[in-house]
């Protein structure tokens, strides 16, 4: 299948031995914004860290058995992680999505297994729902791409953190994939385990993904539509009250040339839920440009409607490149915020990452 929303299944080892993966990543982050809200922070320099891997039990033509697992926490960088950025101009949402708890501790402990000959995928723990759902071709990964939150899901969805929970997706042909999946939905913070957990606190969704392949420039492109409803079963601490909401999302990513690609999302949820009832976001990402290897560049901007009041937009424009025979990438990321409390603030930022 050719859609980004779960992990690839045929880059594993098949002669039917015990296999081990372990990924250490270390991302350091720097932002300034020239307007904040009275006595707040206007930097921020945080270290965030993350190992990730799995244990492959089995992995053959029927299907694969593996426990994914992956540790993550944040340290001082230069300035304390607290309170963040976001906190200092006021924004129900992330401008630096790389961050997580300063706790370091397991954010993913999931048993993932498929069968059917790799057509039918299970997973059964603690895990993010963002991770499988939602996604996007160049939307999705703060590490890499576009770094505030709201353009890595739409902020109009109400995602629990890593809970406890389960999904499953089917092949349903070629060019389709659905996914039906239900979470722990409280407490909300990212590493979240089943604390909290009950049947009436369930995150539910499902989503429809599909691939097309429409000429552009005479030539046939890739691109990936995919189709959300969710049903949100306790408030987010951003809204009002303690309800059952739903909500629908359309999210897609195309490209158009061949280092060209476009993202969209467009997004609905009932206010009390969720701290936007109404988002829009789009963007454009360019591979090597300047025919510069190993890097990309991208543009995006959001606009949404707060459950809470107003409205709120934020731009980001970043560039990332490789630096020559190393496993370190850097470049700088520029963002805007503006809403009905901070009348606009520019956020002037750069970010490094080292894997292994």
């Amino acid at each position: 299948m050719h859609d980004t929303g779960h992990h690839d299944r045929h880059d594993l080892l098949k002669d039917g031995s015990l296999k081990f993966t372990f990924e250490p990543l270390l991302t350091w982050t720097y932002q300034h914004a020239d307007k904040v809200l009275p006595g707040m922070p206007h930097s921020k320099a945080v270290l965030y860290y993350d190992v990730g891997g799995a244990f492959t039990f089995w992995n053959d033509d029927d299907g694969l058995g593996q426990l994914f697992y992956e540790m993550q926490g944040n340290i001082a960088g230069g300035t304390s992680p607290n309170p963040s950025l976001s906190s200092s101009l006021g924004s129900p949402y992330a401008m630096n999505d790389i961050l997580t708890s300063v706790d370091y501790e397991f954010s993913a402990l999931y048993w993932q297994q498929s069968l059917g000959n790799h057509g039918v995928r299970l997973r059964v723990g603690k895990l993010g729902v963002s991770s499988f759902f939602d996604t996007n071709a160049i939307a999705n990964d703060s590490v890499a791409d576009f770094m505030a939150e709201g353009f890595n899901k739409s902020i109009t969805n109400p995602m629990p953190g890593n809970g406890f929970g389960a999904n499953i997706e089917f092949d349903l042909d070629e060019n389709k994939i659905f996914r039906f999946g239900m979470s722990n939905s409280e407490p909300i913070t990212r590493t979240s385990g089943i604390r909290g957990m009950s049947s009436d606190h369930l995150f539910t969704i499902a989503e429809l993904a599909i691939t097309a392949t429409p000429s552009i420039q005479e030539q046939e492109r890739e691109g990936h539509y995919r189709f959300l409803v969710w049903n949100n079963g306790v408030t987010n601490s951003s809204g009002t009250g303690n309800v059952e909401g739903w909500g629908f999302l359309v999210n897609l990513d195309q490209k158009v040339y061949d280092n060209t690609t476009l993202f969209g999302r467009l997004g609905w949820g009932d206010s009390e839920v969720t701290p936007s009832d109404f988002s829009f976001s789009a963007g454009i990402e360019f591979d090597e440009p300047f025919n510069v290897e190993n890097s990309k560049m991208g543009f995006a901007y959001q606009y949404a409607e707060l459950s809470s009041g107003g409205e709120q937009n934020i731009a980001e424009w970043f560039y990332r490149t490789k630096l020559s025979d190393t496993n370190v990438y850097v470049g700088p990321v520029v963002q805007y915020y503006d809403d009905d409390n901070l009348d606009g603030s520019m956020i002037y930022g750069i970010r490094t990452s080292l894997s292994f």
